[in-house]
């Protein structure tokens, strides 16, 4: 497999997770999104084999819901369902945003906001801003994937 190895998950990692400052939270609600990131990745490591987790949780960051599967999946089903619901969940191979995660996150408008806590600790967001517009950002998706295209 081409595939890099899975970064185990370290107890330093964890705590070097940062704060992100997300537009459309309050500052206790980026600090309880911290918590959580730290919370997932310890939760990946002892629970799931460092390999990805995934947790949802209502607009007001209160209501959690968990998810594990494989090294590089995650089924939801159904589950996602609701309004503005912030998902996070991690990478075990340190990978940016993958390509279901993009679908997912422009298909389903239930989804607010996006993160990806890899297993080094770094964070990677996404939201939908109040001018967020899918076709926008379809249009713009298609012009770099033409723009990176040209270039390999």
């Amino acid at each position: 497999s081409s595939k890099k190895p899975i970064t185990p998950i370290t107890d330093s990692a964890i705590n070097r997770v940062p704060k992100v400052n997300i537009d459309g939270y309050t500052e206790e609600q980026c600090i309880e999104i911290q918590k959580q990131h730290k919370e997932l990745l310890q939760y990946a490591k002892g629970k799931n084999n460092n390999n990805e987790v995934a947790f949802v949780f209502d607009s007001k960051i209160s209501k959690r819901k968990g998810f594990t599967d494989s090294d590089d999946t995650l089924d939801f089903g159904g589950s996602l369902y609701g309004k503005d619901l912030f998902v996070m969940h991690n990478h075990p191979r340190n990978s940016s945003y993958s390509l279901n995660d993009i679908i997912e996150f422009v298909v389903n408008d239930s989804i607010k906001t996006l993160t990806i806590v890899k297993n080094n600790g770094n964070i990677e967001t996404l939201t939908k801003l109040k001018k967020y517009d899918r076709l926008s950002f379809l249009r713009e998706l298609q012009r770099l994937e033409k723009k990176y295209k040209n270039r390999f």
